[in-house]
């Protein structure tokens, strides 16, 4: 089943924030800002803080592969997704017109917009359990 978006989690710890749905006119908020309501994910990383989606990593809590936190809110047309986020160490992103494929483990494919802590990824074209790298920063894909 094809879902809209899905944070990637594979790093020490990422804060996306939806843009509030009244600050721009046209847009909609996707997130509430207080809780994890319409998203799912493990909660052993995924969870609110200071009113921001926020994953997290630990040595006592690792991740042993990629798991994501997916939006259940619909399936939307075109559309183009704000958001805001700050990371700190390591690589993440936040997954497009993916696709699930592994429920219980809330595994996803599909495009990826990388966010990483250092620039080699962040803005990245990545296609995440197939092509890998679809297109540099600044570069199109083919």
């Amino acid at each position: 089943m094809p879902r809209l978006l899905a944070a990637s989690l594979f790093a020490l710890s990422l804060f996306v924030c939806a843009a509030r749905g009244a600050d721009e006119e046209g847009f909609k908020s996707i997130f509430n800002g207080k809780d994890l309501t319409g998203w799912r994910g493990d909660t052993k990383f995924w969870s609110v803080q200071d009113g921001a989606l926020t994953a997290k990593t630990t040595r006592e809590n690792p991740l042993t592969y990629n798991t994501f936190l997916i939006w259940e809110g619909g399936q939307p047309g075109d559309f183009e997704l704000r958001a805001k986020y700050k990371i700190v160490g390591g690589n993440s992103g936040i997954q497009y017109r993916s696709k699930v494929i592994d429920e219980a483990k809330f595994v996803v494919g599909g495009y990826q917009a990388d966010i990483d802590s250092t620039p080699r990824y962040s803005g990245i074209l990545y296609e995440e359990k197939a092509r890998g790298v679809l297109a540099e920063r600044g570069t199109k894909g083919t």
